[in-house]
Order: C-alpha cells, then structure tokens, then sequence
C-alpha cells in the first residue's frame, strides 16, 4: 500500500502567544496576525485538537502552508481519475497518480508538472519559485521507492501582475512512497 506523507513546519514568527486564563475568540487571532490578516484564517492541516478552538487553527503563512499540503494531499481529476471531492471533483492536483507510476526521470518531470499545475490553479497567494524533484531510497537495498518534492515560493496578495511578496522564499516538503 502507498504511503502519501507530508512534511511541514510553522514558522514561529505567525504563532500567537496568549494566556491560559484569557478566554480566546477567534476573531482575536485573526487581529492579531497585523500586516498578514488578508491572507485569511481557518483551520490548518494536518488535522489536530487544539485545548482552545477545538481544531487547530492559524493564520497568516501556517495557513497558506495548510492550503498548499490540502491541494497536493486532495487528488483532482483528470480524463482517467473522478477527483476526490464530490462537489468539486477538478480541486487538487495528480501527484497521487504518480504513486503506481515507475520511479524513473519521466516520473521527477511529471511530479514536477503536476505540482506547478495544481498551485497554479488553485492557490492564488503562492508564486511557484521553484519544484526539485528527487528519488530516494527508503529502505536500505529496496530501491528508490520515495519521491520527494520540495516546494520554494513566494506568499503574495493575489495572483496578478505586478504583485508584491509579502513572505518570500517559503519552503515545503512533500514525500510520496512509490
């Protein structure tokens, strides 16, 4: 069975800190967030209890950060694939695909592809700088089973020309056993 994994982190520099005896809005947070607050907030993935809203929520770059895991982890649809979800089955991107696929140089340009594509379309606040798509082995002697694609871009407004960077140069890492 393939194993779809990502890997994140939160920057500290988007983390609220408030008191354990402060009864806690949401709408709190979201002025906290300053300069940032357009990006929006909401719940982030992966999904987890949080002792105060429930789920843990964010704003700001974990949020983006949160989007951009949902896109690549939702599978989209193609001519051959019904997407994963049923109001909207074309959301998310074809780096599931790429799990029964053959581990070789067409498959790193492919998941390249597939991830452009999907950022593209769907998140408007990411400028794709750049994708590196690499093998590597899992398990000693088992072959190059995980493909792993790492994302670098820019957090911006919106998507039109012209735009400013407002978190430049953010890093994520996606591993997908083949």
């Amino acid at each position: 069975m393939a194993v779809l994994q990502y890997v994140w982190q939160v920057a500290a520099a988007t983390a609220t800190v408030i008191a354990a005896d402060v009864p806690v809005s949401p709408l709190d947070r979201v002025v906290s967030l300053g300069a940032n607050a357009h990006l929006g907030y909401g719940l982030i993935r992966p999904f987890q209890r949080d002792q105060k809203n429930d789920f843990a929520n964010a704003g700001a770059e974990a949020l983006v950060r949160s989007a951009v895991g949902q896109i690549l982890g939702m599978r989209g649809s193609n001519a051959r694939i019904v997407g994963e979800l049923r109001w909207d089955t074309d959301r998310g991107s074809l780096v599931e695909v790429l799990r029964h696929m053959n581990n070789d140089d067409g498959l790193q340009e492919l998941g390249r592809l597939y991830v452009a594509e999907a950022l593209q379309r769907w998140e408007p606040r990411v400028l794709l700088s750049r994708v590196d798509v690499t093998r590597k082995e899992a398990v000693a002697g088992g072959g190059e089973n995980v493909l792993v694609i790492e994302l670098v871009y820019d957090i911006i407004k919106a998507n039109v020309p012209g735009n400013n960077v407002l978190i430049p140069d953010v890093s994520q890492v996606l591993q997908i056993t083949v």
